[in-house]
């Protein structure tokens, strides 16, 4: 049985929408939050700390919401009072960027119930894979989401555009029985449409992973390489051949892992392009801003199952190599 209260790890803006939109279904949420090292928090103090963000709808409608937070680093609460009876966390979505998960995870590990449900929502590959391996204790789910959010501010968000949510297991080498397993995501689904989000349950969640993987892979660096949002990709023919060899690389890399998908990854990548036109991509937000970009958990994933695969990633590794070389140190 699920509880009605969700741990948030990434307090960007897809990790405030569905703390907000919890709270609008009576589903309570609690935001890990980053605090600065010079602060110094009991736990009298944590139980009365909250964010307050102004949320515009896509309605146009706006809506105040008081969340409530806690320090997302164990050395900045004194365990020696247990008045936090939420804890441990027996629920928590992560929504950190793909490399900055294994150390947010690491500060909040002492604090996870020895079999919580985590719930991995991100751009890139290959966390959750970790995090199976890390935590075989704990029920790993994966989930990929097109739903648009932006910040303006740190206390106002706009839900920008609608989009689909998709949950579901992600099969391990563990003795994890994937029928209960499967039924859990179904539970977690379940417990989402009571948003005015569009959730869903995908039994095949892998083949969604991979084909969001893959326009990750084929659109995002590409911004960054040309300086430009997803639809000048479309009006650049260097761009679109480059393009195309990725999504090449990647139907070579899906082939052999038995993956498949029901149109021509090309195809699926340009139209996405063109939906998104207008959109700067997280990857050249982040470059833009001088912070270190995801690429290793994007195309640098794939040049890696081509290693181990035998297959040759030469596009991928140039983009990858070329987007690294600006990254800041990590």
């Amino acid at each position: 049985m699920l509880e009605d209260h969700w741990y948030i790890l990434g307090a960007g803006a897809i990790g405030s929408l569905f703390a907000c939109q919890f709270e609008r279904a009576n589903i309570h949420s609690t935001l890990l939050v980053r605090l600065d090292q010079s602060t110094q928090v009991n736990l009298s103090h944590v139980e009365k700390t909250s964010r307050s963000i102004d949320v515009t709808f896509l309605d146009g409608s706006e809506h105040n919401f008081s969340i409530q937070t806690l320090p997302s680093t164990q050395s900045s609460i004194t365990r020696s009072k247990r008045s936090l009876t939420t804890l441990p966390i027996q629920q928590l979505i992560l929504t950190t960027k793909a490399h900055q998960s294994q150390a947010a995870i690491d500060n909040i590990r002492s604090l996870l119930a020895e079999k919580a449900i985590i719930v991995v929502m991100q751009n890139g590959m290959g966390v959750a894979q970790q995090l199976q391996a890390q935590l075989p204790q704990c029920s790993i789910f994966v989930a990929t989401t097109t739903e648009g959010a932006h910040r303006p501010t740190a206390s106002s968000l706009i839900h920008a555009g609608a989009g689909e949510t998709w949950i579901g297991y992600l099969p391990s080498n563990s003795q994890k029985d994937y029928c209960t397993e499967s039924i859990t995501a179904q539970s977690i689904a379940e417990q989402w449409q009571r948003t005015t989000l569009s959730i869903h349950y995908d039994h095949n969640i892998i083949q969604r992973l991979w084909t969001k993987l893959a326009i990750n892979c084929a659109i995002n660096p590409l911004t960054v390489k040309y300086q430009c949002n997803n639809g000048a990709l479309l009006k650049n023919p260097e761009a679109l051949q480059l393009m195309e060899k990725v999504c090449q690389e990647l139907q070579q890399i899906m082939t052999a892992r038995g993956i498949h998908t029901s149109s021509n990854l090309f195809t699926i990548v340009k139209q996405v392009a063109k939906n998104t036109h207008s959109n700067i991509s997280s990857m050249l937000q982040d470059n833009r801003n001088h912070r270190p970009t995801e690429i290793h958990f994007i195309n640098g994933y794939i040049v890696n199952e081509g290693k181990a695969l035998g297959i040759p990633t030469p596009v991928n590794q140039a983009l990858a190599l070329e987007i690294t070389r600006n990254d800041i140190p990590k």
